[in-house]
């Protein structure tokens, strides 16, 4: 009989008539079959899942840095780059700026650029020229003609820019006082409530002067007192009473003849009346009524022996006709003296004597030494007082006149000096830091000559 395989169907049909040992050895490799499946099946399950999470953190972390120069160039990753900031360009073989020299090729106050190098006392060029020349415009330095050298007067000049937008007064122009300067927000000078400083004090002693303040309250500070007095001069004076002591109060104030307060004149008036009250009054018959006989004998003696003389004289010469020589004052003389005992006096802005002027500081001193009635005034306001002989051409000029000159950037006047003749003048120059004695012959005085007057008429 031949046997029979085991099959699948056939294990089916004859299950029930199938030995134990068989059923046993067929359930036994029907176990491990199975179990094999499941093997199998995790194992494909495993796979798949490793390969998923491999793909899903390729796409999540950036692969490993490539060494720069085995990297391949990138062709287009813009869309995907981070914004990077412009490297300084310091190469010397980099391509030129685009911007021609002198344009501000950022906005002032650009933290990035530096537009200005910083500008401080003793420093000399082309920069420090404009400077002055703009400070002159903005009436913060008043001087016969911008220089190169930062001195004296343009750091103290800078520091009254520096007071009135709020900087740090320090004298010094850097970055920040250099852009504000230059810019369109720039304000022309004045002297506002809480500034500080020699030229508040200089205000204030022309308000005394004036009669505006009393002489106790100058404290070079610019307080509700000058404020006021102030207030008062410009309603006086008829312009706008602010209380800001502004370029045309200020022009008033050391021009010609501002109008002094109205107890000062009320003053002046009773002073007047007294002086006349107190002159005694002569009366002729009174005089002769009082008359001595001592003297009576006296005068008769003495026109006896005239009469007598000139009878004795036949024929008396003609007296000839002479023409009288004009007077000459002499205070034009000690106007020259002192003036020329102050060469060599240190320059500064503001000042009056007796050691330091400006120049017309040193004009208003020599005046008052040689006697003149003056006050004080800018080379502007004496240039315009128009009781003094106005004098329009420089060879006209005669000893003791008082010359006057223009910049280069305005035709303001702007400087004064004291012609002593021979054609030179003594004056305090901002350009030399002192009292100098110099020639008014040169082509630049020349041109640059405004007017003269005569203060002697």
């Amino acid at each position: 009989m031949e046997k029979q395989k085991l099959t699948i169907p056939y294990i089916i049909r004859n299950w029930n008539s199938l030995s134990v040992a068989k059923k046993r050895a067929i359930l036994t490799v029907l176990i491990f079959a199975v179990a094999l499946l499941l093997i199998v099946v995790a194992l494909i399950i495993g796979i798949s899942s490793c390969s998923c999470a491999g793909r899903a953190q390729s796409a999540s972390e950036p692969a490993a840095e490539i060494p720069a120069l085995l990297r391949m160039p990138e062709t287009d990753r813009s869309a995907e780059a981070e914004p990077v900031e412009p490297a300084d360009n310091t190469d010397p073989n980099a391509p030129d700026d685009p911007y021609e020299p002198g344009e501000d090729p950022t906005e002032p106050g650009d933290s990035q650029t530096t537009l200005y190098e910083t500008l401080k006392k003793h420093d000399k060029g082309e920069s420090v020229m404009n400077l002055q020349s703009r400070l002159m415009d903005l009436g913060y330095l008043e001087i016969e003609e911008p220089t190169d050298y930062y001195g004296n007067s343009t750091e103290y000049a800078v520091s009254l820019f520096q007071r009135q937008h709020g900087l740090k007064q320090d004298g010094v122009a850097g970055e920040q006082t250099q852009s504000l300067l230059y810019s369109s927000e720039a304000q022309h000078y004045m002297l506002l409530e809480g500034a500080e400083g020699r030229d508040v004090k200089m205000l204030q002693e022309q308000l005394v002067d004036l009669g505006y303040m009393d002489e106790s309250d100058v404290d070079r500070v610019y307080g509700e007192k000058t404020v006021e007095a102030v207030k008062a001069f410009q309603k006086r004076n008829g312009l706008t009473a602010d209380g800001k002591a502004g370029e045309k109060t200020l022009e008033k104030l050391f021009g010609e003849d501002p109008k002094i307060s109205k107890s000062l004149e009320a003053k002046l008036k009773e002073e007047s009346k007294n002086t006349s009250r107190s002159t005694p009054k002569t009366t002729p018959k009174a005089t002769a009524k009082h008359t001595s006989k001592a003297t009576a004998k006296a005068t008769s003696k003495a026109s006896s022996k005239t009469t007598s003389k000139a009878t004795a004289k036949a024929t008396p010469k003609p007296t000839p006709k002479v023409t009288p020589t004009p007077k000459y004052d002499t205070r034009i003389d000690t106007l020259i003296k002192v003036a020329k005992s102050k060469l060599g006096c240190e320059y500064v802005l503001g000042d009056k004597g007796p050691d330091s002027f400006d120049c017309s500081g040193f004009v208003y001193y020599c005046l008052k030494q040689a006697g003149v009635s003056v006050s004080r005034m800018d080379a502007n306001g004496f240039s315009k007082v128009s009781r003094w002989k106005n004098i329009s051409s420089i060879s006209d000029l005669k000893k003791g006149d008082l010359v006057f000159f223009c910049s280069e950037k305005s035709s303001r006047v702007s400087h004064v000096g004291i012609y002593i003749g021979g054609g030179e003048m003594i004056d305090a120059s901002s350009s030399s830091g002192k009292v100098v004695q110099r020639s008014v012959s040169t082509n630049y005085w020349k041109k640059y000559f405004v007017n003269a007057r005569r203060p002697w008429n």
